[in-house]
Parts: structure tokens; C-alpha cells; sequence
């Protein structure tokens, strides 16, 4: 443990388990109690956790290669061992060289279509007066997309065992307990979490493989992010090998599907609470006329604002971790190298003296000045910054914009909704439940 630092010797099981149910009070309570950063021993090796932006300016501008890879063994089942989280020093950049040109500029407007499609059809299983899980629509529309943008599945019997398939894998998640702790990665006779995880990796790995062996086979011209990356080459010449094409795709389903549904179930929440709010951007997106383009609808600057003030109080990202390499200096303390050192978008995001009342919904303060990456990071941030993030953020004004002009709808309850435990994410308890009330 560091000299210089203060913090709890260490997280017992209560807190542990409170750190998955609700890591935000945890945070803070450990912050009050012992300052920022503080430390203590976690079960990666001493800990150190800030949510100062000297401190987010220290690790995420570090040089890369003072980091190694940070919860494979954790993950990597989940997301795949070689996909670009789990990656470290030269290899993490060439992927990420590798994974940038599909999720950005003009390829996004193609995506911006199937989105606003998805979208469409999502919303035509609403009955009027009927209530509905906010947060399940939202499934639906990002597993469309994915289904779509991601994998480029045009077969409509392919695209529905896989759909099938990502669902059940989502689902087998959905228990932080095989997360967190290794014991219980265990069969038990064919029952329990694990053992359902295994079932729908399969399952799942199954149809992908399929579907990149089709693909090679036809070898033709696609605009889909799978096969984009199947045409993309390394420096020497080298494609990447079915077994790290599955390992971004897996990577690629866990951070698009649940973390993006979740975020627009929030905003939903959100401008349903705050009718002031919702009037606000809707004034905006009906300027643009009858049928906005989806890059007009993303240039709206109060509908940004929502985005990211949506995403500032329930981040996708809530802590950023890096395992040391080689020694840091962070707020004048220096850790050697073995230890861990956290970002907590939790705490950064809660700051008075940046963000005054931070638990208030008020995307105008995103009007009145830009935050710097050290001080918002919604999906995280330096150069492991989540890569799918232009993406996610595209989708997600996309969406808000094609229901919001189009239907009228109610909370069935107007008051606060907790933040649950979702595997690897957090999401609204209850699923924001809504009430169609009619065309707008």
C-alpha cells in the first residue's frame, strides 16, 4: 500500500457487493471519509480511486505504455481475450487503427437510417393506453442496429436465430455474481448462472462463425462494420483471424446493446420528469421540418445537451481502470508500478464546483460551457476511450429524435427510478415503464 495515501484497508463482502448494487453511494461515502485519491486493497492489488480532474488529467494522459491490460482474466470470457479492451501497448493500437474508420464520418449516416428505421418499427408494438417497458424498446432498437450496422445480417431467418441468440447472451450476463467472482464460474450440473452463460456463448459463437464464414465465402463489397473489419489489414499485410473478428464482435454486442438502451431509457425518464425539458428540444428537432436528415438531427445543440447530461448522471463507463506498468505520479502521490488506478466517473460527474446541484437534470449547463475530458467522460477516456462512443452518442440522438416527434407518451409513475445492477452495466430499475397516449 502507498505511504502517502489514506483509505479503508480494505472492501469486505458487504461492500463489495454494495459496490455492484450501487457503487455511486460507496464511492462517496470512502471519498468523505478518506479524501481524493484514496486507496485500499482491492481484489486486483492496491487500489488507488480519483474523481478530481487533476486526477483524470494525470492517467489519461499518460503514455499508453505506462498501462497493461486491466481485467482480462475478469472479462475476457465475456468479451473475448484478443478483442480490443483486454489489449495492451502495440497490439491495442494497431485494433484500435484497425476499428476507428467504421464508426465515423460518413459512414455514420448510413447507420443514422437503420437507426431511425429501427426505431420506427419498435415503436409500432405500442398500444395506445397500454404500458410498456421504455427500457426493453430501447433493447429492441440497439439489437436492430447491431443486427444491421454491426453484422449486416440481411437473411431474415439468420437475423432472427441471432437476435435470439444476443438475447440470451445478454440475459446469461445480466448476474453481476459471475462477473465479480471466479468460484462460481463453475457447471454444477448444467444449472445455475454459469453454466447458462455457457449455453448462450455458444449458441452465440456458433451463429457468428457462421455468418464470417458465409461471408468469406461470397467475398462481396459490404458496408457493415463486420465486414469492413474483415477487409481491414494490419501494417505487414495480415487480416485479422475468425477467432479475433468473434472477439471485437463480442466486444462490439456488450458495449452497444445494453449500455445504449439504457441510456435512452434514462432520457426518457428524464424529459417525462422534466416536461420544461422535453418542450425545449422539441421545439428544436421540429424546426428542421417534416423529415430531418439524421446528421441535422445530431448537429441539435439542446438535443446534445440531453445526451450528455443523461450520460453524466448514469455514465456508461462509471469507474476507468488501468493496471500500472511503470510508476505514475497523481496529485503529487507516486505509484509504483502493480498498482491499479481508477477513475470514477461517479465522483468526477458529482462535482458542486463543476456540475453545481449534480444530481439535478439540467442539460442547459451544457450550453453554457464545454466540459473537458477531464472533467465529463461518459465513455471514459485517453487513448482507451471507448471506441464505439461518436456511434452510441449518434444512435442515441437519433432515436430520442424519431420518438420524441412522433408519439406523445406518459410515465406510468412520476418518480425518481434507482439504479440496478445489470451484469456489466448499470440500468434503471423497473425499465422506465410508459404509457402511449397517441401520435403526436
Amino acid at each position: 500500500m502507498h505511504p502517502t495515501l489514506r483509505g479503508p484497508r480494505w472492501l469486505g463482502p458487504v461492500d463489495t457487493v454494495r459496490s455492484m448494487t450501487d457503487p455511486r453511494a460507496l464511492l462517496h461515502s470512502v471519498a468523505k471519509e478518506y479524501g481524493d485519491p484514496f486507496i485500499f486493497k482491492g481484489p486486483f492489488g492496491p487500489t488507488v480511486i480519483t474523481g478530481h480532474p487533476d486526477g483524470a488529467r494525470a492517467v489519461f494522459t499518460a503514455d499508453p505504455e505506462t498501462f497493461d491490460t486491466f481485467g482480462r482474466e475478469q472479462m475476457g470470457p465475456f468479451i473475448g481475450e484478443t478483442s480490443l479492451l483486454l489489449t495492451a501497448g502495440a497490439r491495442h493500437k494497431q485494433d484500435r487503427r484497425l476499428l476507428t474508420p467504421p464508426f465515423h464520418g460518413a459512414r455514420m449516416r448510413a447507420y443514422g437510417k437503420i437507426m431511425r428505421t429501427a426505431a420506427e418499427h419498435a415503436a409500432g408494438q405500442w398500444q395506445p393506453g397500454k404500458a410498456f417497458s421504455m427500457l426493453e424498446t430501447a433493447q429492441t432498437i440497439s439489437l436492430e442496429v447491431i443486427l444491421q450496422a454491426i453484422f449486416g445480417v440481411e437473411d431474415e431467418a439468420r437475423r432472427a436465430r441471432l437476435a435470439q441468440a444476443t438475447i440470451r447472451l445478454m440475459d446469461a450476463t445480466a448476474s453481476p455474481l459471475i462477473l465479480m467472482f471466479k468460484g462460481l464460474r463453475r457447471q454444477f450440473g448444467g444449472i445455475g448462472p454459469w453454466a447458462r452463460f455457457s449455453r448462450a456463448i455458444a449458441e452465440f459463437d456458433r451463429l457468428v462463425f457462421e455468418e464470417i464464414a458465409t461471408r468469406r465465402e461470397r467475398a462481396e463489397p459490404r458496408e457493415d462494420i463486420l465486414s469492413l473489419l474483415m477487409s481491414a489489414r494490419y501494417d505487414d499485410g495480415e487480416a485479422m483471424s475468425d477467432k479475433e473478428l468473434r472477439d471485437q464482435l463480442h466486444l462490439l454486442v456488450f458495449a452497444g446493446h445494453e449500455t445504449t438502451a439504457n441510456a435512452l431509457a434514462w432520457a426518457f425518464h428524464w424529459l417525462h420528469r422534466q416536461p420544461e425539458e422535453r418542450e425545449r428540444v422539441l421545439a428544436e428537432i421540429d424546426g428542421l421540418g417534416e423529415s430531418p436528415e439524421p446528421d441535422a438531427l445530431a448537429a441539435l445543440p439542446y438535443l446534445e445537451a440531453v445526451c450528455q447530461e443523461t450520460l453524466r448522471i448514469y455514465p456508461v463507463v462509471g469507474e476507468v481502470g488501468r493496471l500500472l506498468r511503470k510508476p505514475l505520479q497523481i496529485m503529487g502521490h507516486d505509484l509504483p508500478a502493480g498498482h491499479v488506478v481508477m477513475v470514477s466517473a461517479h465522483l468526477l460527474h458529482d462535482r458542486e464546483d463543476l456540475y453545481p446541484e449534480p444530481r439535478r437534470f439540467l442539460p442547459q449547463r451544457f450550453l453554457s460551457r464545454k466540459a473537458s475530458p477531464f472533467e465529463l467522460m461518459t465513455f471514459g477516456g485517453g487513448a482507451r476511450r471507448c471506441i464505439g462512443a461518436a456511434f452510441g452518442l449518434y444512435e442515441m440522438k437519433i432515436v430520442l429524435a424519431t420518438l420524441l416527434r412522433a408519439f406523445r407518451l406518459r410515465l406510468v409513475r412520476d418518480a425518481p427510478v434507482r439504479s440496478v445492477a445489470r451484469g456489466l452495466v448499470h440500468g434503471p430499475k423497473g425499465g422506465v415503464r410508459m404509457i402511449l397516449e397517441g401520435p403526436r
